[in-house]
């Protein structure tokens, strides 16, 4: 599993992130899981270096370094079966100049001898509006997995795979923008089943279900505080 893919879609528009919400249910984009806050940002409890999000099916997350720049949440969910997304979304798109920043985390597949499931696939969107030529840069470095996954304002989705039987990550994200804006970067992850080999993992979506999560509460944010004009 030495291969590295890339999926090069350009910049997800309004109205691409407005058809992946609602092609999800509100069930799976309030899947379960956990949010915490972070920068100041008081929509959820307060993250901190030591939050361990409510495990999601056989996967445990705990946060090592909090984002670095920014405001907004962090969520943790299960979007459809064997695809899990961690989601940092800011409140407060995060505009330039801005960075650079980072977070980091530990992502663990339970080590019970019955579970055979490991990690096989890592992937990285980006949520950045086209207005403007924005410039933005999102680096993912994962243990074992070859090589970082980049996604910037031109290639905003990408995938790799990662090595053998791995059970346990950690991964940083390292973020800036230079020009124009960030609404949110997804880390998403899939995983196989060591005992069914015939059971093949599903592509990673290009919209995570924290993607549509963080833009339609946006989204109601604009909206209530339009009424209330």
């Amino acid at each position: 599993m030495k291969s590295l893919s890339n999926r090069s879609v350009g910049l997800l528009t309004t109205s691409l992130l407005l058809a992946g919400v609602s092609a999800l249910s509100p069930a799976s984009v309030r899947a379960a899981g956990s949010t915490c806050s972070f920068g100041g940002n008081t929509d959820f409890a307060a993250c901190s270096d030591t939050f361990a999000f409510d495990k999601v099916g056989d996967k445990t997350l705990k946060l090592v370094d909090l984002p670095t720049v920014g405001k907004g949440t962090i969520q943790f969910a299960q979007q459809s079966p064997g695809v899990y997304v961690v989601d940092v979304d800011f409140v407060e798109d995060l505009m330039a100049p801005a960075g650079p920043g980072f977070l980091t985390y530990d992502l663990t597949i339970d080590p019970q001898p019955l579970n055979k499931n490991y990690f096989f696939e890592a992937g990285l969107a980006i949520i950045g509006p086209p207005v403007g030529s924005p410039q933005f840069k999102v680096i993912k470095t994962a243990t074992d997995v070859p090589g970082m996954i980049m996604g910037d304002e031109i290639d905003n989705n990408s995938i790799a795979l990662f090595d053998d039987f791995i059970k346990t990550t950690r991964v940083r994200d390292d973020y800036s923008v230079t020009k124009g804006s960030i609404n949110s970067f997804q880390n998403s992850f899939t995983q196989v089943d060591g005992g069914d080999p015939e059971k093949v993992p599903s592509p990673l979506p290009l919209l995570g279900a924290g993607a549509a999560f963080g833009f339609s509460r946006r989204l109601r944010t604009r909206v209530l505080a339009a009424r209330g004009a």
